[in-house]
């Protein structure tokens, strides 16, 4: 039997990606799921003993990580990587060896997936996982615990002395219904997690499906997109009810892909009797006013729309027209305030088709028109491994192989594009994100539908630190992308 440590990185060193950095810590802190679902995979086949440490909602430092590794005395630690916090990533590593060199030391995630070649190679990391890592990671701890020659485990790459050898292209669970669910009960102290606008003091996120299928060219996601059954996600809600978990928040990528998947959700929850508050994250297309009525009964509370833009020309610009326009915005955002159902609308500015001050301000306008309860602004970011990006590359607005540059050797004082800085400049867009927030927030009408929509002490508590948060962002300058 060997020990494992599945660790969460802790977020000292993100690059800014265009997200508010005042509200960016106030409006969520989720369970790690992707390392939850590989423990509750490796204790359901095998006899290992696995320990997640969460050292982002520990707020540990990396000493803190180094003394925890002592103590635990791991045989293999899994750390998961993403791009924005590849830094945090980078010295976790190098934490978890100065505690034991000899660890077998194996990055999973988001950055992995894209950069599996240059995550090899940073220092400290033994092996890499390709696509899903329940099943790989098993069979890879396995291996080690055998002796055996790695190149026997699908899908990883390893460093073999100063060969670097890769087994085989990514692999992806296609039956998500397999996946034991997430051991809720193990993390240190559930409460502590929370989604801005949460009503209970307990409150958990769920993934229903792996991926997207949309092409959206400021996105990253994986498009190799799988889900799970109507009947297998209620009964992981219905496990979590045993743990007194009535409030949920679907975090799929894009959770209405299918509207009869949602609807047979919804029938379901339904069917067994189930009192429960939830939300979801959607597009405004596959939708109607069935479907919505429906979540409604359910129990859903709120709704998360991938707005993006005020025109339909500039969701064409993102790849989002053809399919989603401005009307269904509209409709949609009715259907769903007639309902009764919370909407928060996500929006960026600063995007390549916005060239005037006038043409950022129509975002503003736009969320005024379809009176959207909350709204997440942020400014328009070109992630390294998207359509966009290589766009800007094309354009000369992001000099060519300078992410690349930073991915290859992660380190501190190293300052990266994050706008799209054609037609502004990052000032600009700065201080324009703070006059839309202004504009949208500092109105009476926002004022008392916050108060008069509170729903616990909890959420009054949420609520005032979220008032806070936004104060402060009015008054801070934003990190300029270094770190």
């Amino acid at each position: 039997m060997m020990k494992i440590l599945l660790i969460n990185p802790p977020k000292r060193y993100t690059i800014w990606a265009g997200i508010p950095e005042a509200l960016n810590k106030r409006v969520f802190l989720y369970p790690p799921l992707g390392l939850m679902y590989i423990q509750a995979y490796l204790e359901e086949y095998t006899e290992h003993k696995v320990i997640i440490l969460d050292a982002l909602a520990d707020n540990l430092d990396f000493s803190q990580i180094e003394r925890k590794v002592k103590q635990i005395q791991p045989d293999v630690v899994g750390v998961t990587a993403c791009t924005h916090s590849l830094l945090d990533v980078v010295k976790t590593v190098a934490a978890a060896k100065r505690a034991n060199k000899k660890i077998h030391l194996c990055l999973g995630g988001p950055h992995v997936s894209t950069f599996a070649r240059e995550s090899i190679n940073l220092t400290g990391v033994d092996s890499v996982i390709l696509g899903d890592g329940e099943i790989t990671f098993k069979e890879l701890v396995e291996s080690l615990e055998k002796g055996d020659d790695l190149c026997n485990v699908k899908g990883i790459i390893f460093k073999n002395n100063d060969d670097i050898i890769q087994t085989g292209e990514a692999r992806y669970t296609e039956n998500l219904d397999i996946l034991p669910f997430p051991k809720r009960e193990r993390l240190t102290n559930l409460n502590r997690y929370y989604t801005s606008g949460t009503e209970s003091n307990l409150m958990t996120t769920m993934v229903t499906s792996r991926g997207c299928p949309y092409r959206c060219n400021f996105c990253n996601t994986s498009k190799n997109y799988r889900y799970r059954s109507p009947s297998n996600v209620v009964d992981e809600i219905e496990q979590c009810l045993r743990l007194n978990i009535r409030e949920f928040y679907f975090i799929d990528d894009t959770f209405n892909v299918s509207i009869k998947r949602v609807i047979d959700i919804c029938r379901e929850i339904l069917k067994r009797n189930l009192r429960i508050k939830w939300g979801f994250k959607a597009r405004c297309d596959n939708i109607d006013y069935k479907m919505l009525k429906l979540v409604r009964e359910a129990g859903c509370r709120k709704i998360h729309y991938g707005v993006e833009a005020a025109g339909d020309e500039a969701l064409t610009e993102l790849n989002k027209g053809g399919q989603v326009n401005v009307r269904q915005i509209e409709q949609v955002f009715q259907w769903t305030k007639d309902l009764g159902i919370r909407t928060i609308a996500y929006v960026m500015i600063g995007c390549p088709y916005e060239k005037t001050r006038a043409d950022i301000l129509r975002v503003l306008d736009f969320v005024k028109k379809i009176d959207a309860d909350y709204v997440v602004f942020s400014i328009f970011s070109p992630y390294p491994d998207t359509d966009c990006y290589q766009e800007a590359v094309k354009k000369g607005i992001i000099r060519k192989g300078i992410w690349e540059e930073f991915i290859k050797n992660p380190v501190e004082g190293y300052e990266l594009p994050t706008c799209w800085e054609e037609y502004f400049s990052k000032k600009e867009l700065l201080e324009l994100l703070k006059l839309v927030h202004r504009k949208f927030y500092l109105r009476w009408q926002i004022f008392f539908r916050v108060l008069f929509s509170l729903h616990s002490l909890g959420e009054l508590r949420r609520v005032y630190k979220d008032i806070i948060a936004l104060g402060k962002l009015l008054v801070i300058q934003e990190p300029q992308g270094k770190i």
